[in-house]
């Protein structure tokens, strides 16, 4: 019963396809990604982790005769993980050293509709705001989970927020005002687990579908711009509608960790967020060109783990002569802990030093051996795992198999 909304909703748009177009175009893919990493020092332990992702997915679009016409898509995927990665396994960081570590699960992943007119897009359904807001080119070909959807919101918000490795319900509305800007506005289901312990078991297989009430509603809005070839910029927030505890106070203004008291409930959460590209090597687009990328975003420290997170590298794009497809990352990651969660963590443990920050340097590089197979190995080295200096600074080496069919 818990398939009729996403089936129906597929079944509504393979109707409006039809009606617009009598021969619609299909895709269909899969994807499997199989990880292996090995800790060679420091973090909780050595060890060594493997796991697998497997995603397959089938997406339909009409192709209207005439270019004002509407343009319309529906998309569907389903998403498999299996083993334990390096953070869960033996690592102990705070930032997850694999983009691809989830809870094991098989589950109704990504669906949705859109159409699209005249500039304005509309899209409906299970979503991934990872997908379409913060990210950055460069931070897409490095592992470590801090390039890719950010720390500043995944350890601020509920669950992560609208991510991998679970969809929310929602709606994306974007607007293309200029061919060089392009403004987006998101809104989500407030917690994708619909557990406030965070239990991933409770939605485990993508159909648990509860909206709104205490948990509350996640947005996100970014402006777009790249004023010349090879340059890039993104600003952007977002709000949380939720109660969140202060990390610090509890309602009377003192330290909840010896008062016994609850936390102080905040109305609401929110952040601010920017984030810059540019080609500094070579011809935007072309082999042989290294990008340059950085990102900054922050949230208040009295609600918040994390006050402000930095990341940024380089991403050179055909490295190697008869190579033009593989790409050779550098990355750098800084993440600041609030002060009132180091204030508070320190009274709960006087025994353990006080959290400050977490931070990762990357290196990775990227094969594509040919159109359906990629190699990716990668070195991490990883600076206080787990936000202080309790745990001896990790090196993580890993593997990344990704077959594409």
């Amino acid at each position: 019963m818990r398939l009729a909304l996403p089936l129906a909703t597929l079944a509504l748009a393979s109707t409006a396809l039809f009606a617009a177009e009598p021969e619609p175009a299909f895709d269909a893919g899969l994807t499997l990604t199989l990880e292996g990493s090995a800790g060679l020092s420091g973090g909780i332990r050595r060890g060594e982790a493997l796991h697998a992702l497997t995603l397959g997915h089938v997406a339909w679009r009409n192709s209207p005769a005439r270019p004002d016409a509407p343009q319309f898509r529906a998309y569907a995927s389903v998403l498999n993980h299996e083993g334990r990665g390096p953070t869960g396994r033996f690592l102990g960081d705070f930032l997850a050293a694999s983009n691809t570590e989830a809870h094991d699960s098989t589950r109704l992943y990504s669906w949705w509709v859109e159409g699209e007119q005249a500039g304005w897009s509309l899209r409906a359904g299970a979503l991934l705001a990872d997908e379409e807001f913060t990210g950055t080119d460069g931070g897409g070909q490095l592992s470590n989970s801090v390039f890719g959807w950010p720390a500043f919101i995944s350890a601020n918000t509920v669950n992560t927020g609208p991510a991998f490795y679970v969809a929310a319900p929602g709606l994306r509305l974007a607007r293309t005002l200029t061919p060089t800007t392009t403004w987006r506005l998101g809104i989500y289901d407030g917690d994708t687990f619909d557990s406030a312990l965070g239990d991933p078991k409770v939605n485990r297989d993508g159909l648990h579908l509860h909206l709104g009430g205490a948990q509350g509603w996640f947005a996100i809005t970014e402006l777009a711009w790249a004023p010349a070839d090879g340059t890039r910029f993104k600003a952007g927030a977002w709000h949380h509608t939720a109660k969140f505890p202060d990390q610090q106070f509890d309602s009377a203004g003192r330290a909840f960790a010896t008062s016994g008291a609850a936390p102080r409930d905040h109305t609401g959460n929110t952040g601010l967020y920017a984030s810059a590209e540019h080609t500094v090597f070579g011809s935007p687009g072309k082999p042989g060109r290294v990008d340059a990328f950085a990102r900054l975003g922050g949230s208040p420290a009295d609600r918040n783990t994390l006050g402000w997170v930095f990341d940024g590298g380089l991403a050179w794009t055909g490295p190697l002569p008869g190579r033009p497809a593989d790409v050779a990352a550098l990355g750098f990651a800084h993440a600041d802990f609030s002060s009132r969660y180091a204030a508070t963590a320190r009274l709960l443990d006087p025994t353990t030093p006080r959290p400050d920050y977490e931070q990762v340097l990357e290196a990775s590089y990227t094969a594509r051996l040919n159109d359906h197979l990629t190699l990716k190995p990668d070195l991490q080295y990883i600076r206080h795992p787990g936000g202080t200096r309790a745990q001896r600074d990790a090196v993580l080496a890993m593997l990344r198999v990704v077959a594409d069919f």
